[in-house]
């Protein structure tokens, strides 16, 4: 009995210590097993893919498809998160970080959540543009900052939008709702064609905007109060467009200071609507570069830029005519006309044949000049500038380049260096298109043509005096008369 008993308890120890063997090496196999599922599960973290240097994060040309999870994100405050380049699609509200820029440009985003960027600490520059955009899903709503008791807080942080390159052809009239603080907004390189009444009030409700880029968005025109609500407007792109004639509307744009019209369709810049420049008192610089029609500016063309410091008018193939007074204005007839204060002139690249001395008033006042690449006529209506001009501040404006302009017109002097010219008295081209060098040519064959006329027309006539040549009918009796009249001349002599 007491054997059976021994068995009995030795055979319970044994089972007890299995199980609890078997209890243990399942809690192991399973925080084993937890912790091999914790490591699958666990996403790489941002900088794990992208480039982290100091304050910038790089994930260009990654191939991404998303822009991380919020736990993914680096827990520090970045001056510029970058995903160019990828194929990102739709994008996401962002986690609540510090990023003061952030560039999603060059990739195929169709699709933007509302609040996208609200979470985001101190956003002031935000690049879209090189995507996929369209009008209909560009909605206010993607950039409502924080929500308050009365409305969604604006991103009042952001000053820089650029939605360029995008298939944009209108705007939502309240898209810049939540930027009352935006400065800068690129619009180029969209398909608006024209600006219609909704994109209209969108642009005009940005109040403290200075710069506006509509550069090659195939616009005729402008609506012409575009601008009127526009009090600190400094600088305006309108490259690339179609427009026929400076628009009117930029009469409204006061506080304007640089003014880019490159690329435009316009032939002729003259005093009178529609081809007048509107005043704008406190423009600084105008460019009229690569103008394939341009033919003519004439003059007061510019009157109204009072201000105007740095004028480009480059690469104009058919440009021949610029007025002498093309920059001045007329305020007082009494007084005489009044000159902008230029300081930077660029005139390359143009058909130019003359450079008027009244186009400026003071040439010792520039900084820069380029009259490079024209076809100037070394004649007396160019002395101011190759005596005068070139040999006093030529050096001082060009450079050397000054050495490398040269003549086109008249022949005597093409290819020549201006300033090889400098000393001379250069004659006057004819007013009716005559060639006087020429003249020699023509004066010298004229009076060979005379030397050589002369002993035929004598030949001819002693001949026709001896009767070698008949006029009228010729019958028996002329020739009997003619040689009847021979004969007694011939007797005269015996």
């Amino acid at each position: 009995m007491d054997y059976r008993c021994f068995i009995t308890v030795v055979l319970a120890f044994a089972i007890a210590e299995v199980v609890a063997n078997n209890a243990n090496a399942n809690n192991e196999n399973k925080t084993a097993a937890d912790q091999t599922n914790g490591t699958e599960t666990e996403l790489p973290s941002l900088c794990s893919v992208c480039n982290c240097e100091d304050d910038n994060v790089d994930c260009a040309n990654k191939n991404l498809t998303d822009h991380f999870k919020d736990a993914q994100w680096p827990k520090k405050t970045l001056k510029v998160a970058s995903f160019k380049g990828n194929l990102l699609v739709h994008v996401k509200p962002f986690p609540q970080i510090e990023i003061r820029k952030l560039i999603l440009q060059k990739n195929e985003i169709t699709k933007i959540d509302h609040q996208a960027f609200k979470q985001i600490i101190n956003l002031t520059e935000l690049d879209l543009s090189h995507n996929q955009l369209t009008s209909e899903n560009l909605q206010p709503q993607v950039f409502e900052g924080k929500f308050s008791m009365v409305t969604y807080e604006p991103l009042e942080e952001l000053v820089i939008l650029n939605l360029a390159h995008n298939v944009l052809h209108s705007l939502h009239q309240d898209l810049f709702e939540h930027m009352s603080s935006l400065k800068v907004l690129n619009l180029s390189w969209n398909l608006f064609t024209k600006i219609d009444s909704r994109t209209s009030l969108a642009i005009s409700s940005l109040l403290n905007l200075e710069e506006l880029d509509l550069s090659y968005c195939g616009l005729k025109t402008l609506p012409d109060s575009q601008f009127h609500s526009f009090r600190y407007l400094k600088k305006l792109e309108l490259s690339g467009n179609r427009l026929t004639s400076p628009p009117s509307a930029l009469e409204e744009a006061t506080a304007l200071e640089a003014l880019y019209l490159n690329e435009n369709p316009i032939q002729i810049i003259g005093s009178s609507h529609p081809h007048r420049f509107p005043a704008m008192p406190k423009l600084k610089l105008l460019s009229l570069c690569c103008m394939p029609y341009l033919t003519t500016v004439g003059p007061q063309s510019f009157s109204g830029l009072t201000s105007l410091e740095s004028l480009t008018i480059e690469n104009c193939p058919k440009l021949e005519t610029i007025d002498d007074y093309a920059l001045a204005s007329l305020k007082n007839v009494s007084e005489g006309p009044v000159w902008p204060p230029l300081k930077k002139l660029d005139l390359s690249d143009n058909a130019l044949r003359y450079l008027p001395q009244l186009f400026v008033a003071r040439w010792d006042w520039l900084e820069e000049l380029d009259l490079m690449n024209n076809k100037w006529s070394c004649d007396c209506n160019n002395q101011y500038l190759i005596s005068r001009l070139l040999p006093k501040y030529g050096l001082k404006l060009m450079g050397e380049r000054m050495n490398k302009l040269t003549c086109a017109l008249p022949p005597e002097h093409a290819g020549k260096n201006l300033t090889s010219l400098s000393n001379r008295k250069l004659r006057c081209l004819d007013l009716n298109g005559a060639k006087p060098e020429k003249d020699a040519t023509i004066l010298i064959g004229v009076l060979i043509g005379i030397m050589l006329a002369i002993p035929v027309c004598l030949t001819i006539f002693i001949f026709w005096r001896r009767g070698f040549f008949f006029c009228g009918s010729q019958n028996p009796a002329s020739f009997s008369r003619a040689f009847y009249k021979r004969t007694m001349n011939d007797e005269e002599y015996y």
